[in-house]
């Protein structure tokens, strides 16, 4: 619909503006209390964390979206200006900042189709570490490196996200060790499980597994030692690895369990 600017303008109410502002104000407010009180329960109930910090998500996600359109909406004198208007101006939006509505589309996507949530822990190309935050346009993600990478959501639409623990606290953490091909597995798996399940950081309610495999590579013969256990919670995972690799090198030095083989 073609409309000169005296139509349009005249379409608005700007009595309301200071209504429509009062609108967008108390909705920051009450993200912002959102944020502090997730983070508050969050301490207070640490096995309830992550369902915490989904719902804060979402509720925030909520409170964005609903309050911009609900302070634009009041603006109208009419409805249906409201709908001939908004429609002109959306379709205007989507054809000049197409990466920004395409990033604003992927969101609500993201938020709804759930292939990941906030607390995941995930792997986007090179990046690995833990969903902050899940916004209208990007997400955050924390690496193990401390550092904050935003990711345009839109592309999460072409390329795969792999979730280690898919919204649950708790995770699969593998452990790679190698020893020879000659030693006793029996023994092996003995002192590996022992050292998994001794530490304060696995999850005992889900099965300990360990897993043999003979390789060669680059003039070495070696029994490849696969553990895989999980931790209580995912900010455990590197913790656990140093933890059981620390206990496995001291048990294997004290029964004699001799490495990797060189080639002549």
């Amino acid at each position: 619909m073609n409309m000169d600017s005296a139509n349009i303008f005249s379409a608005f109410d700007f009595s309301r503006m200071a209504f429509s502002l009062s609108i967008l104000i108390i909705a920051f407010i009450a993200a912002k209390s959102c944020k502090i009180l997730s983070m508050r329960l969050s301490r207070a109930f640490p096995d309830y964390r992550l369902r915490i910090e989904q719902i804060t998500t979402m509720v925030n996600f909520i409170l964005v979206i609903g309050s911009i359109a609900l302070a634009i909406f009041l603006l109208f004198r009419s409805k249906e200006a409201a709908l001939a208007i908004g429609g002109s101006i959306g379709l205007a939006f989507a054809i000049g900042a197409k990466d920004v509505a395409a990033s604003l589309l992927s969101g609500l996507i993201v938020m709804f189709d759930r292939s990941f949530r906030v607390g995941d822990r995930v792997k986007f190309g090179d990046i690995y570490g833990d969903v902050l935050t899940i916004g209208v346009r990007s997400t955050r993600i924390r690496t193990l490196d401390d550092s904050i990478v935003t990711v345009p959501n839109s592309q999460f639409m072409n390329s795969p996200v792999t979730s280690a623990n898919a919204g649950a606290l708790d995770m699969q953490v593998e452990v790679e060790l190698f020893v020879s091909p000659t030693s006793d597995l029996r023994l092996v798996e003995k002192l590996v499980r022992e050292a998994a399940i001794s530490s304060r950081c696995v999850f005992l309610e889900k099965p300990v597994v360990v897993l043999f495999k003979d390789q060669i590579a680059e003039q070495m013969f070696y029994t490849r030692v696969l553990l895989k256990a999980y931790v209580l919670d995912v900010s455990y995972e590197k913790r656990f690895e140093s933890e059981v690799t620390e206990r496995v090198h001291l048990a294997f030095a004290l029964h004699k369990v001799e490495g990797p083989l060189w080639h002549k």
